[in-house]
């Protein structure tokens, strides 16, 4: 009898309408029908355009859907809805990424040269003498330059020129030694290096079960993609590019019954450098995979180790295999590179906000802001109407609030917006004088501009 049909509307807070339609179909009688409410647009808007419109025409309230049936399956269509709309679980996602690289280097060599100190690289031309008059070179006052075999050649010293030399890094840091005796010269160099960098990267996200988080923390570096030059010869500049470096963390977590976790997770860590023709250049940490995890556990999900070592030498001929006396006539150059990564990650399953512990994460933040304006300079503003602001706070706690009001005064002289200040010395005011002129002044502007409101509004 179809005059005992009833309509329900059913009301969802967790579950979109299309899938409670789907879920509760079966249950609807031949003879009974079921709507649901629109999708609402999903996502936002990526781009930096605020003007964007996503989602305008969708409904503001709560995924609904109406179902026309007899009492007994309605009954039961409710039943379903009740354990199908329950409020999803979050993952708490902690990810630390170590990046640690050590270089070691040593450079080694001696140059000797046997001829008075004149290194065997031929001679540059000379530019001649100026003529004043008619300007330019005076003809025949040009020195063509000479090759080194021509510069041995032409040597009117007494001796043989001898040189040993590109052993020694001349342009170097580290130890440059310069020794003559008679026509012997000797350079000298000698540079250890040793390069110790270490990155600490831990990001946190907190995201539904089954929904992707990402967080990234860096800086977009941008370059130019390419230059082209056209037929006429005429170069245009290319596209600007961005490449993204620093800690990013994207994941999508599958919470099961038993307190496991499966995840797809993505960790990265990386830093980008451009070159001198302002092509970059990113060096990066990163893997990919897909785990499974019991809440609360820290595990490894990956580790990289590379030592690289390089040793090159380079010497005269048997003269540098000469024993001790061979030094003198090579040199050395050694580089060892260790690279460590390791990525740990800690997943939390959150049934209540309240285990995030936001309070305690936002008092952090309020003493690091105290900490950063402590380092500021004693003789600044910032620092003067902190310093004067503390003073004031202490007064009131002390019970002296004619020198806590004193002290605000001239805390808000130096700070004129300074917002708690504002706020504590109206609280003072209330409470030993029950009302103020400039708050009485505030709240009647308030109220005329509220008044005033009403005359903007279209009839």
């Amino acid at each position: 009898d179809k005059r005992r049909m009833e309509t329900r509307v059913f009301t969802l807070y967790y579950i979109s309408a299309e899938e409670a339609k789907n879920l509760i179909t079966p249950v609807v009688s031949e003879a009974g029908s079921i709507e649901a409410t629109q999708a609402p647009e999903v996502g936002i808007s990526s781009g930096d355009d605020l003007s964007v419109q996503e989602g305008g025409n969708s409904m503001s309230l709560h995924d609904a859907i109406v179902m026309k049936d007899y009492p007994e399956n309605i009954t039961e269509a409710e039943t379903l809805i009740k354990q199908l709309d329950v409020k999803p679980l979050q993952v708490l996602i902690e990810a630390t990424i170590l990046a640690a690289t050590l270089t070691e280097g040593l450079e080694l060599g001696v140059d000797l040269n046997f001829a008075g100190g004149v290194a065997i690289e031929g001679t540059s031309d000379s530019g001649g003498t100026q003529d004043s008059v008619l300007g330019g070179v005076l003809e025949g006052s040009e020195t063509a330059g000479l090759t080194p075999i021509g510069q041995v050649a032409n040597w009117g010293s007494s001796g043989s020129p001898i040189e040993v030399a590109g052993f020694a890094a001349a342009g170097g840091n580290g130890l440059r030694l310069g020794v003559r005796a008679g026509d012997i010269s000797a350079f000298i160099s000698a540079l250890e290096t040793v390069t110790d960098v270490t990155i600490l990267a831990n990001p946190k996200i907190l995201a539904l079960n089954k929904q992707v988080g990402t967080v990234f923390i860096g800086q977009n570096l941008g370059y130019r993609s390419s230059t082209t030059v056209s037929g006429s010869g005429v170069a245009s500049s290319g596209e600007v590019k961005f490449l993204k470096s620093g800690t990013k963390l994207s994941f999508r977590p599958y919470i099961s019954s038993d307190g496991n976790i499966r995840m797809d997770i993505y960790p990265k860590d990386s830093s980008a450098t451009k070159d001198t023709d302002g092509v970059p250049t990113e060096t990066t940490a990163e893997l990919t995979s897909n785990i499974m995890v019991k809440d609360g556990e820290t595990i490894v999900i990956g580790g990289l180790f590379r030592d690289s070592v390089t040793s090159s030498k380079s010497q005269v001929p048997l003269l540098g295999d000469i024993p001790v006396l061979g030094e003198l006539f090579k040199g050395t150059d050694d580089s060892s590179v260790r690279q460590e990564v390791i990525i740990l990650l800690t997943p939390h399953i959150i049934e209540n906000t309240a285990e995030l512990d936001g309070d305690a994460r936002a008092a952090d933040v309020e003493r690091k802001r105290l900490g950063a304006r402590k380092g500021l300079h004693w003789a600044g503003v910032g620092r003067l109407s902190e310093d004067s602001y503390t003073k004031a706070v202490g007064l009131y706690s002390a019970g002296d609030s004619t020198g806590a009001l004193r002290e605000l005064n001239w805390t808000l002289n130096l700070r004129p917006t300074y917002l708690e200040a504002l706020r504590l010395r109206e609280r003072i005011v209330r409470e030993t004088s029950g009302q103020d002129a400039e708050v009485i002044e505030r709240i009647m502007l308030g109220a005329i501009e509220r008044e005033e409101s009403q005359n903007w509004i279209r009839q």
